[in-house]
């Protein structure tokens, strides 16, 4: 790990100014600690250092915790994956989906309105394949059940864990069903009102307009933020197999770490095309805009890269199958807003997770920082396919 800590040490040296903090962490299945190490200062007006058991706002890459709770409803018998959710959630009906000419809706010059071609479902929701983008229409291309497309259907499962979990808010919820399960003492979705947990935090910061310092951006600091060891347990329960705590059946665990889109689908097909699903796990180039270089890289050696999508994020079908990665097959992996990169594989037992809460994302040296933990400690702490 010479190379990324010497990175690490001078990226996060107040003298250079790039960087106030960062954790990297690899545990294994039982949520144990094989590596663990935090650089830079804690917060932009103090001189205070950063702990390693530092909490982490996750954004993004802590969604499937929200599908987590989901599955857990489907355990208890309350919803099934593949029953219309419009029996708990009505309002839904009220979603259209945009008609297109010639079906192009790259133009986005929409020609009609009509009702999707069938009730969507939990499993849509949790895979992407429910339509819901990030605008109020459904599109044709993505019809529910039809295609992928990264939105807002993360938090209609948050709503229907709310109706029918017992609980009237998501918070409570997950307080009483995911963090007091596995004894997460330093993890909140309302960090802002926990004391314990935001006066522990690696502040969020970002880049000044001229681009010459850091600013504290203390409201991007918003839902699900944890600690470290907290992320540990998170992590190694999903890795625990048959000792997990949240998920009984294993049917329901396999959903965050098989293949879930059918190779040549639609979904399939439009979850490959768009390569933020993915791009981030590779270097980026100052000189060349991000999807470009990604495009280029994934791209050169096939039409078709072993990548798919799981409940819990993207999941590599085959051994460096973003080439110079390193990263195994079998491996789910997902990001977050403020520069939070995670990878999990349960045949090998490990999960690397590299925080540094910068904005923008995808700042090129803050990001390379991130891959080049991965690489590394892929290399060092990989282990061995069971």
């Amino acid at each position: 790990m010479d190379a990324f800590e010497h990175e690490l040490t001078n990226a996060t040296d107040p003298v250079n100014g790039h960087l106030l903090g960062a954790v990297a962490f690899v545990i294994d299945n039982t949520g144990q600690f094989l590596y663990r190490r935090a650089s830079g200062r804690q917060l932009l007006d103090s001189d205070i250092l950063l702990s390693d058991d530092c909490t982490l706002s996750m954004h993004s890459a802590a969604k499937f915790v929200i599908n987590v709770a989901a599955l857990q409803l489907v355990e208890r018998g309350l919803v099934t994956l593949d029953e219309p959710v419009n029996k708990h959630i009505p309002e839904i009906d009220e979603l259209l989906v945009l008609d297109f000419e010639a079906n192009d809706v790259k133009s986005y010059r929409p020609t009609g309105l009509h009702p999707p071609s069938r009730p969507i479902t939990l499993r849509d929701l949790l895979l992407n394949t429910s339509g819901i983008g990030y605008d109020t229409y459904m599109t044709e291309k993505y019809g529910s059940g039809q295609g992928f497309i990264y939105g807002w259907s993360i938090y209609v499962v948050q709503l229907l864990v709310e109706r029918l979990g017992g609980h009237t808010k998501f918070v409570q919820y997950a307080d009483e069903h995911i963090f007091g399960q596995l004894g997460m003492t330093s993890s909140t979705y309302v960090p802002a009102q926990v004391p314990a947990v935001w006066d522990r935090r690696l502040q969020i910061v970002k880049r000044t307009k001229d681009n010459d310092g850091l600013q504290a951006d203390d409201d991007a600091t918003q839902g699900f933020k944890s600690s470290v060891s907290d992320l540990a347990r998170l992590f190694g329960d999903l890795l625990a197999g048959d000792k997990c705590k949240r998920l009984q059946k294993s049917e329901h665990r396999d959903l965050l770490f098989a293949p879930q889109l059918e190779p040549g689908s639609d979904a399939h097909k439009s979850f490959l095309s768009d390569t933020t699903n993915f791009g981030f796990l590779l270097d980026l180039d100052p000189d060349v805009p991000n999807e470009v270089a990604w495009k280029e890289a994934i791209f050169k050696s096939t039409s078709t890269p072993a990548l798919n999508w799981t409940v819990a994020g993207t999941l590599i079908e085959k051994d460096d199958a973003l080439l110079g990665t390193g990263i195994p097959a079998d491996t789910v992996t997902f990001e977050g807003l403020a520069n939070v990169i995670w990878t999990m594989n349960r045949e090998r037992g490990r999960l690397m997770l590299f925080g540094n809460q910068l904005l923008p994302s995808y700042g090129v040296r803050a990001h390379n920082l991130a891959t080049l933990f991965l690489r590394e400690a892929w290399k060092v702490f990989g282990g061995e396919s069971e």
